[in-house]
C-alpha cells in the first residue's frame, strides 16, 4: 500500500507552524522512506501464518526427540 504525500505541502505546513525549514525537510524526508517501508495487514498475516506452522513444527520435533529418548532410556534399563 503506497501512501501518496504532497511533500512540497508538507514543508510549507511544518514552516509556518514554525519549524525551520531544514527541520521541516528533514521531517518530511523522514516520513517519505517510512511509508515504503510499513507493513501491510496481509505482510503481518503471511508472517503469522508462517511463524504459526515453524511453530508446530519444532513442537513436534521436540516431542519426537523426547520419545526416542524415553524409549531409548527403556530399552537400556531393561534386562534383555
Amino acid at each position: 500500500m503506497t501512501v501518496t504525500i504532497d511533500t512540497h505541502a508538507a514543508i510549507r505546513d511544518l514552516q509556518e507552524a514554525g519549524a525551520d525549514p531544514k527541520l521541516a525537510e528533514a521531517i518530511v524526508a523522514t516520513v517519505s522512506r517510512a511509508d515504503t517501508e510499513l507493513a501491510t495487514k496481509s505482510d503481518l498475516s503471511a508472517l503469522e501464518g508462517r511463524l504459526t506452522t515453524a511453530g508446530y513444527r519444532l513442537a513436534l520435533g521436540v516431542v519426537i526427540a523426547n520419545s526416542a529418548i524415553v524409549f531409548g532410556l527403556l530399552k537400556l534399563a531393561m534386562p534383555a
